[in-house]
């Protein structure tokens, strides 16, 4: 690992990434989510390309090394305190090297204020909500599986 200082975050759309930092985002996405967490779940989803996409990330060098995306989604009628929400955050990811640094607080931090006028859901892993909740998500629903790995559902009102 090169030991250079961390970037600032960096906000981009997928058309505006370069292949080095597409590379490193599938290279940490697939470190944390299938070899470490093992989850079953299909990783590129094709949603990285859609326009309503924001890759919201922070690099050491080449590497990047905590990420998250927000997704523009249709119409979500069914989140309590709120009428309608479309956008969703998700896949946020650090490298086990860099944790334990507040990198991910950093990045849903940002995210929230890029996106301040509108409310946002994720689904948050359940051992990580205070993360969320730090930043104004509230549980709501029941806990769920995905991908092998239980989960609650938040919401941040805009």
């Amino acid at each position: 690992m090169a030991t250079t200082a961390l970037s600032e975050i960096t906000v981009k759309r997928w058309a505006d990434l370069d292949t080095t930092e597409v590379y490193a985002i599938a290279r940490l996405r697939s470190e944390v989510f299938l070899r470490e967490q093992k989850v079953e779940d299909e990783e590129l989803d094709w949603r990285d390309l859609d326009d309503g996409t924001l890759h919201i990330f922070i690099s050491n060098g080449r590497e990047v090394v905590s990420y998250l995306r927000t997704l523009a989604v249709p119409a979500l009628w069914d989140v309590p305190g709120t009428a309608v929400v479309r956008r969703v955050l998700g896949r946020v990811a650090t490298d086990p090297r860099f944790r334990g640094r507040g990198l991910s607080g950093q990045l849903v931090a940002r995210a929230v204020e890029l996106h301040s006028g509108e409310p946002i859901v994720l689904h948050a892993q359940t051992y990580i909500t205070g993360l969320y909740a730090k930043h104004g998500f509230e549980v709501y629903g029941e806990e769920y599986d995905e991908g092998g790995i239980p989960h609650l559902s938040m919401v941040r009102t805009a």
